[in-house]
């Protein structure tokens, strides 16, 4: 039990990794279906120059429209601003507990009396805190006497979930342009 202030700190970090990515997440989805909803108006505006292009445009439009609604209700139901805010209440809990001056084994009572109120993190958000505090920013990170490090699987996992994420949000913004420029681009020739 003597490392209880650090699990404490430890689980608020991870936690304020969650509420990090849940904003990020509700950010990305607001502003994809406002830019989605953009391209559905502009393709509806200037559908007499890209059916020139684009034969099927009112097919392609309806269904774009249609996704749009859909992704909107979807992102919506993900609820990612209230999973923010309850991370949030957590950590703020904990960051309270670890300044409390207790003994351990009430420490880890109200630790864990804590937790119960609030849904776990993913593993994945505790990868992203190893790799942030120990790799990034070149800290040391212990539990009690053991130093916590990342693995090769760690790694992987972070590299994959950033690369297909990040890769994801390139595609879902740069498809739009592309398919709004590819007639202008052959206009100009």
């Amino acid at each position: 039990m003597s490392n209880i202030n650090d699990r404490i700190w430890i689980t608020s970090r991870v936690r304020m990794i969650a509420e990090r990515k849940a904003l990020r997440n509700q950010n990305i989805s607001y502003m994809s279906v406002t830019y989605y909803s953009l391209f559905t108006v502009i393709v509806a505006v200037f559908s007499k120059f890209y059916v020139l292009t684009y034969p099927l445009l009112e097919e392609i439009n309806l269904s774009a429209s249609v996704v749009v609604l859909v992704a909107s209700l979807v992102s919506g139901g993900f609820r990612f601003e209230t999973s923010a805010t309850v991370y949030r209440e957590c950590y703020l809990k904990l960051q309270r507990l670890q300044g409390e001056d207790l003994p351990p084994e009430k420490k880890e009572e109200k630790y864990n009396e804590i937790l119960w109120d609030y849904p776990n993190h993913s593993n994945n958000e505790y990868y992203d805190f190893i790799i942030n505090h120990a790799c990034l920013e070149g800290k040391k990170l212990t539990n009690g006497t053991h130093e916590l490090k990342p693995t090769a699987y760690m790694w992987f996992s972070y590299l994959f979930r950033r690369g297909f994420y990040y890769g994801t949000v390139v595609i879902l913004f740069t498809a739009p342009v592309v398919f709004l420029g590819v007639p202008l681009v052959k206009l100009w020739k």
